[in-house]
């Protein structure tokens, strides 16, 4: 009789690899007969390892699970903390039992129990459901990074269509910090925070911010607007306004200057 003692799982695009130890009643009896103290629980393991193909998801197929993601961000927030919905469930992420029992009968298992080996792989993709968009060739990675770039043109396009510069948001905001290419991409960093719960956190860019010093004489630069018809009953406003603006400035230049010998 075998029984699986442990088993490690290595998920790959397409591919599940298993490496597990197994306990036999051989092993069991050699060890007994083992005159040397310590041996026999050496022999009573036997490694084994097995892999199962399964099918990736078509070009098609990801990207209709990317544009649903980014249509509902929630979801996306909650596939990160571990939890797979009905409706993300339902583009089957997850090999079912019939796909996994058909590839384990194709390949073999060796000498790993079949029942329990599928079992114990279930549950660990159900644990972690990001194994299972992994498995069908969507990393962690890739899905972040595509969700962010559908973001991102969905705020061109809002852009476009009403033809004024939108506001700077995050995903936009990411998005340029992709293109830009920092050493740690944003889509990874954000994945990694979410998941430690340290969202709050400055990002990889905080620190290359450095203090820019203050200059001595300010540039100042004149009003533009006509002063003298908003107050026709005011000379010289425009000029007034100028030197106030100056005043403050130079004032602004003393006190920073003053906070610099600090």
């Amino acid at each position: 009789m075998s029984e699986l003692l442990e088993l490690r799982l290595e998920v790959l695009p397409g591919m599940i690899k298993a490496a597990g130890s197994l306990r036999t009643a051989a092993a069991e009896g050699a060890g007994r007969r083992n005159s040397k103290p310590g041996a026999g629980a050496e022999e009573q393991a036997q490694r084994a390892v097995f892999t199962l193909n399964l099918p990736e998801w078509s070009a098609g197929r990801k990207n209709e699970v990317l544009r649903r993601l980014s249509a509902h961000p929630g979801e996306l927030y909650d596939l990160l903390q571990g939890s797979l919905n009905e409706e993300l469930a339902a583009l089957a992420p997850l090999p079912a039992d019939a796909e996994l029992e058909q590839a384990a009968n194709e390949q073999g298992t060796g000498a790993l129990p079949t029942a329990e080996l599928l079992l114990r792989v279930k549950q660990q993709l159900a644990k972690e459901p990001l194994l299972g968009f992994a498995l069908r060739g969507l990393s962690k990675e890739e899905m972040l990074s595509g969700v962010f770039a559908l973001w991102a043109d969905q705020e061109n396009e809002q852009e476009r269509e009403a033809g004024t510069p939108a506001p700077v948001s995050l995903a936009s905001e990411l998005a340029r910090l992709e293109r830009k290419g920092p050493a740690v991409s944003s889509g990874e960093w954000l994945a990694e925070a979410a998941a430690e719960g340290s969202l709050h956190q400055p990002g990889p860019l905080f620190h290359e911010i450095s203090a820019r010093p203050f200059p001595a004489i300010p540039d100042v630069l004149e009003p533009e607007e006509d002063w003298s018809a908003l107050l026709p009953q005011t000379p010289r406003a425009r000029e007034g306004l100028a030197l106030l603006m100056r005043r403050v400035s130079e004032a602004a230049a003393k006190r920073a200057a003053g906070l610099n010998k600090l």
